[in-house]
């Protein structure tokens, strides 16, 4: 909690740096913003809020499915429930707004003077525009400046047309784009010498123009209200747009629905024609087949049919039994012995054959009688045998006559009725057909009254032309403009004022390669910053006047304790200074800690072991060919002859790099080298050891394994952000634990360094 609250004070720090360092900025774009703020809002285009709201209702739907077209108007004739949120869209929609602009002629804007001062006008303009003839398929947007000069004269300008013409009203301007007519308004009553100002865009860039002003939506989840919401300049104007949209939405509701009406009596027209032809085949059919098969009333035909096949029957029946007496007759008059009377009950249906079977059975009784009295050969019974044999011999003849005539009429009668069970037999198919004649032509009937029904139920539909959606509020506008609200414009303003500015120099920080904050250091690298010093305004001055109060020297003072409160004060310490390259100021540093701790009392050796570019001896005034580390090394000479005193303080020695030679990196890696330092523990209490850039050779990391603390000099808007990389390779790679670092060349009247101990007055 304590670092979270740490980190809070350090960026409000920073943010507070930055507003001092670069405070003209900020002011600067306050005072621009808000003058914008103030430019806008006083020449901004004043906007009303016109409103009014629309009940949108779903049509009834009714039970019964031949009603339901009728109440339900066309969505009932599909059967299809409306969707009520999808006319959110349709009202929201670029075609529906596209109708209003073609009515109400909305491409084209009238104005009270011209330019900046232009105040949008509806209908007090003493004249109108109106376009004759379209030269141009897609409009380019122009406005016009008409001055009145009299009741019937006006002058019209356009600088991007070339057009500046005193005309009267009434006349046809001919015009790059279209041909132009200013017509006269009597009803408003026209000043001389009033200017007056008119725009022309094309019907696209109008409905634009207003759907990004406009709004459609339902005022709850629950409910089907739909509010709707129109920004524009002129109240009254934008009163009679937002109204002329609901009416046109209404409108187009019942012209869609006359229009699928229409449609809908269209189809039933052709299928009732359909359908009478196909009535008309289906009965021309049936006639047919009733004339092919002689059918009146097949059910008067039948009983009929079914009467003759009895009554045939019976008669064959009778005359099959006549044909069975006549062969019996015919048998027993054939027998010559037979003596017996021929039964009048056997007889058959035959007037001539009856009376010849009466002669025939009265000789037989005659005889008879007369046997009793005379025997056979007596010439009353021959006589009597001879006239019984006459008769028997005309009635077989009778009978073979009737026989002929009885099998004849018998066979007809049989033949009859053959072709009357035929014909019954075909009866039920014949039957069947007519039923199913009866069935189409009933289903074709009731389907053409049903289709007739419903023509009638559509027209009346259609003459039912009131929508089922109502408006519930009417447009109204609010009586002061509600746009642009300068509230909220000047707070914006103030906002931008504050972050454009830091935004502006973050992001130059962030762009920038180079270090400008020890933010930039911290964002990489975990290494602790133990120390930033200040700029020395006086470059040509390496060494810093120590007994000052200046910032410069006051950085040291502070670099001094917490390396005093770092290392351990009882025994001596080996403090390496290296950076990533040339002119980072590692040197510079050596030479003033050096300094700043020999000013405490402690002794303190410099050793100059940049031996590719030594700088260190140069600064201090000593020759560096001249008996230093090399050879030491070299010539295997003893440590204390090569140390030399410094010009600056009693307290404090150098060792120089001795002349420079090509194999820098072996000197480094003798043993000799750590002889030296355990040497130099013994004398001092600090030995700074100033090596070469780490960036660009590997020496000072064969001299770390002998230091207790390495520093690693980084410099303000010189170091770049890429080497930070180095400091943790040495870390995690190298496994060097006591680094830490410093920041040179601060300029502690920019943003981005944060500390204790940089004030005057704040030193030991």
């Amino acid at each position: 909690m304590k670092n979270y609250n740490v980190k809070e004070n350090n960026n409000f720090n920073f943010f507070l740096s930055q507003f001092k360092s670069y405070w003209y900025l900020f002011v600067i774009c306050l005072l621009l913003f808000i003058g914008l703020a103030y430019v806008y809002n006083t020449y901004a285009t004043k906007q009303y809020l016109i409103s009014s709201t629309m009940l949108l209702q779903q049509h009834p739907n009714a039970p019964d499915a031949s009603s339901q077209f009728a109440n339900g108007g066309v969505s009932s004739v599909l059967n299809i429930t409306d969707n009520i949120k999808n006319e959110g869209d349709v009202l929201r929609s670029r075609n529906l707004m596209k109708e209003v602009v073609q009515n109400m002629h909305l491409n084209m804007q009238y104005f009270t003077g011209s330019g900046l001062s232009a105040v949008e006008i509806y209908d007090e303009a003493p004249f109108e525009l109106k376009i004759l003839k379209y030269k141009v398929d897609s409009l380019q947007k122009q406005e016009y400046v008409i001055d009145i000069i009299d009741a019937n004269t006006i002058n019209i300008v356009n600088d991007d047309e070339e057009v500046n013409s005193k005309l009267p009203f009434n006349k046809v301007i001919s015009l790059p784009q279209y041909d132009l007519q200013i017509i006269r308004r009597p009803q408003v009553p026209l000043v001389p010498q009033q200017q007056f100002s008119a725009r022309i865009v094309s019907e696209d860039d109008a409905v634009t123009a207003l759907l990004a002003n406009y709004d459609a939506e339902f005022t709850d989840k629950a409910t089907t209200n739909i509010a709707f919401t129109l920004y524009y300049p002129n109240a009254k104007k934008g009163e009679v747009i937002l109204q002329n949209l609901m009416a046109r939405y209404l409108q187009d509701n019942i012209n869609n629905k006359k229009q699928a009406i229409d449609s809908t009596i269209n189809f039933i027209n052709g299928r009732i024609g359909v359908v009478e032809n196909e009535l008309s085949g289906i009965e021309k059919k049936y006639q047919e087949f009733r004339s092919n098969n002689e059918i009146t009333d097949i059910d008067e035909q039948s009983k009929v049919l079914v009467g003759d096949a009895s009554e045939n029957t019976n008669r064959y029946q009778q005359q099959q039994i006549q044909l069975s007496i006549i062969n019996d007759l015919k048998r027993r008059l054939n027998d010559p012995t037979n003596k017996e009377v021929i039964p009048s009950s056997l007889s058959i249906q035959n007037t001539s054959f009856a009376a010849g079977l009466a002669q025939y059975n009265n000789l037989m009784t005659e005889r008879e009688r007369r046997k009793l009295s005379y025997t056979e050969s007596n010439p009353v019974i021959q006589n009597i045998d001879q006239q019984i044999q006459v008769v028997r011999r005309n009635l077989l003849q009778s009978i073979d006559s009737y026989k002929k005539e009885m099998e004849l009429s018998s066979s007809g009668l049989s033949s009859q009725n053959n072709t009357i069970s035929n014909f019954i037999k075909k009866v039920p198919g014949k039957q069947r057909a007519i039923i199913d004649f009866a069935r189409q032509q009933e289903l074709k009937q009731q389907l053409y009254v049903y289709l007739l029904q419903k023509r009638e139920e559509t027209a009346m539909a259609k003459a039912a032309d009131m929508p089922y959606s109502r408006i519930v509020d009417n447009a109204k506008s609010t009586k002061q403009p509600v746009k642009p609200i300068k509230s909220i414009i000047y707070v914006m303003s103030f906002f931008l004022g504050i972050v454009v500015p830091f935004g502006y120099i973050n992001s130059k920080q962030l762009l920038g390669t180079k270090i400008s904050s020890e933010a930039d250091i911290e964002k990489q690298t975990d290494v602790t910053i133990i120390g930033k010093i200040g700029h020395n305004a006086l470059s040509e001055k390496y060494l810093v006047d120590i007994a000052s109060r200046s910032p410069v020297t006051e950085s040291f003072r502070t670099l001094r304790t917490k390396l005093g409160n770092i290392l351990d004060r009882q025994q001596s310490n080996v403090i390496m200074i290296t950076s990533s390259v040339k002119g980072e100021g590692k040197t510079f540093l050596t030479y003033n800690l050096g300094s700043t701790l020999a000013m405490s009392g402690k002794s303190v050796v410099l050793v100059e072991l940049d031996l590719r570019k030594p700088r260190l001896s140069g600064l201090l005034g000593i020759e560096n060919t001249k008996l230093g580390f090399s050879n030491y090394v070299i010539d295997d000479l003893d440590v204390s002859s090569i140390i030399k005193p410094s010009k600056f303080s009693p307290n404090c020695f150098v060792i120089s790099s001795g002349p420079v030679v090509a194999n820098a990196s072996e000197l480094l890696l003798n043993d000799k080298l750590g002889d030296m330092i355990s040497y130099l523990r013994t004398k001092f209490d600090y030995i700074l050891i100033d090596s070469s850039p780490v960036g660009l050779v590997s020496d000072a990391l064969v001299i770390q394994k002998h230091v207790d603390m390495t520093i690693y000099v980084c410099r303000h808007n010189y170091t770049d952000k890429n080497q930070i990389e180095i400091i943790n390779d040495i870390k995690l790679k190298d496994n060097v634990d006591n680094i830490y670092v410093v920041i040179n060349d601060v300029d502690f009247s920019k943003a981005g360094y944060f500390g204790y101990g940089y004030g005057l007055g704040y030193g030991d």
